[in-house]
């Protein structure tokens, strides 16, 4: 019954309260749900699917699923613009509560010189929720001495749907250098953006009352930083979600071991490395991160370990994700390897 009431109490709260959005702990691997303006940025085609499964413990956890595929147009020396197609669907409480949005993201791509890029995008979406709330038992129906699916609920609304369009903008900041020869990893490169989604607020409860859509301010940054003259290459990154009263910070840094570098103009060996890391989400869990990238695809695996208040009901047990990703290139760009790109 605790369990019951904590998990409830999690669900009316993320759902409708707050009115908060779905998100992803492998966050580098959601580019275009994170800023439009990456649509484009780092392949000439990408294409990326995720899964999350929350809360293992609760009978029905939650199951999040997505995937995006991004391209590079028009491309020149100096500018192009990319497209890009996300989508996911969400389901709470054994599938009783549905979200499913699908968007379209466009973006223009600036090279300012050979290290600094800039980029711009906007998004547009359409978005759907339903609830069923057939299996449901509510206060109303217990007359003081056991449960009765006969009484009447005293429920306003008994289920249902409602969509919404949705739309987003942002800005996006790269700087990157080259290896000055096939082994002396030493290139950098540094990431930061800003997005915001939902600035429209649109409606957002299947009770036809006022509330919205929070509007969401997202901040992002990641890195990567060569250990000259060793096979590791150090990636440090960060998030930071606000959305209404509620506000996330997730910091986090990984070490990529690289155990095939790419070779220069043949082609023959494949980039291939291992990487182990961790993001802390401020008060809420540690995550867990291990991937593996072979030339431009790669599968990642992270697991939330919850310690917020929600852990009672959790037993700490906060999510399994995973990630998997495939990027293609036309050209080479010299000796850059794919964790530079």
């Amino acid at each position: 019954m605790i369990r019951f009431l904590i998990i409830s109490s999690v669900l009316c709260v993320s759902t409708i309260a707050f009115a908060q959005d779905i998100h992803f702990s492998q966050f580098d691997e959601t580019p275009i749900q994170l800023n439009p303006a990456n649509a484009g940025t780092k392949y000439q085609l990408r294409a990326i699917a995720n899964y999350k499964s929350q809360w293992q413990s609760v009978n029905a956890p939650f199951k999040t699923f997505a995937a995006s595929i991004d391209s590079r147009l028009l491309k020149s020396k100096k500018h192009h613009l990319g497209l890009g197609v996300d989508l996911f669907t969400d389901n709470s409480g054994g599938g009783q509560l549905k979200t499913t949005q699908a968007n379209f993201s466009l973006s223009g791509i600036i090279m300012l010189n050979e290290k600094n890029r800039l980029s711009g995008g906007m998004m547009v979406g359409y978005a759907q929720r339903a609830l069923t709330t057939s299996g449901y038992q509510w206060g109303n129906q217990y007359d003081g001495m056991k449960y009765s699916s006969l009484l009447p609920t005293g429920e306003l609304a008994s289920g249902g749907n409602y969509s919404f369009v949705d739309i987003g903008a942002g800005l996006a900041y790269n700087f990157a250098t080259r290896q000055t020869d096939m082994s002396a990893n030493d290139q950098k490169r540094v990431t930061v953006g800003v997005s915001v989604f939902h600035p429209h607020q649109p409606a957002y409860s299947f009770y036809g009352d006022a509330t919205r859509l929070y509007m969401k301010m997202v901040f992002h940054g990641d890195a990567a930083i060569g250990i000259s003259n060793t096979n590791v290459i150090l990636k440090p990154s960060y998030i930071v979600f606000v959305q209404g009263p509620t506000k996330e910070i997730t910091p986090g840094l990984s070490a990529q071991y690289v155990l095939q570098g790419v070779t220069k103009y043949t082609g023959n060996k494949k980039f291939t490395a291992l990487s182990i890391g961790g993001y802390y989400r401020a008060l809420d869990a540690f995550i867990a991160v291990v991937k593996f990238d072979y030339d431009n695809s790669s599968i990642g695996v992270s697991y939330d370990i919850n310690f917020s208040k929600l852990s009672p009901a959790s037993s700490s047990r906060g999510g399994l994700e995973i990630s998997l990703r495939f990027g293609y290139e036309t050209f080479r760009r010299g000796a850059t390897t794919s964790a530079f790109y």
